[in-house]
């Protein structure tokens, strides 16, 4: 299951006869699973993708860079990332981002725990601050909706659950993002 965040419309990449060309960031873009789907969705569809793919670890860099070789690629912290700089026009059609959910997610046999890297999904709302995004993506585990506080030893607060979350959404909001919240079983 994963839970997927939805703002507006859009999406596509660089086939040669595609009749329109939209701009594209991919936060925390991993190896390209979330380009791949982007871009397949915007070829059915007869839309080029100009895309601008971020992520901390140079293997997840060299990988992407790999499946999506002409695509522009920085390798850095989101922390050290202005998007003024680095989104020419400081306009991106669509923001596709699958922030980390390693401590969220019970794939690891275990309960989710936090080390508050969950922190990294506020990196969407600083970019929609200061870029105009018509569109954001934002997927993740089922269990982000449990976002919530943390207690001492850095354990979520069971009375507390998802109220991070509510609040990250209510930021977005807060942006003027409709936000649509579902669960799809992929």
């Amino acid at each position: 299951m994963t839970t997927a965040l939805l703002s507006t419309p859009a999406l596509r990449r660089k086939p040669s006869s595609a009749s329109r060309t939209i701009s594209a960031a991919d936060l925390f873009c991993g190896a390209g699973g979330t380009s791949t789907g982007m871009i397949r969705a915007c070829e059915e569809l007869g839309i080029s993708v100009d895309l601008l793919a971020i992520n901390h670890w140079p293997v997840a860099i060299a990988t992407h860079a790999k499946n999506h070789p002409w695509a522009r690629h920085l390798c850095a912290t989101l922390d050290s990332v202005d998007p003024r700089k680095v989104v020419p026009g400081a306009h991106l059609d669509l923001l596709v981002a699958s922030p980390e959910c390693t401590h969220h997610s019970v794939a690891r046999g275990g309960r989710p725990i936090n080390d508050q890297s969950r922190a990294s999904a506020w990196h969407v709302l600083r970019w929609a601050e200061h870029l105009k995004i018509d569109n954001i993506l934002l997927e993740n585990v089922r269990e982000f909706r449990n976002w919530g506080p943390l207690d001492r030893r850095f354990r979520p607060i069971q009375s507390r659950r998802g109220e991070t979350y509510q609040a990250f959404l209510s930021a977005l909001r807060s942006l003027g993002y409709r936000v649509e919240d579902r669960v799809l079983n992929a």
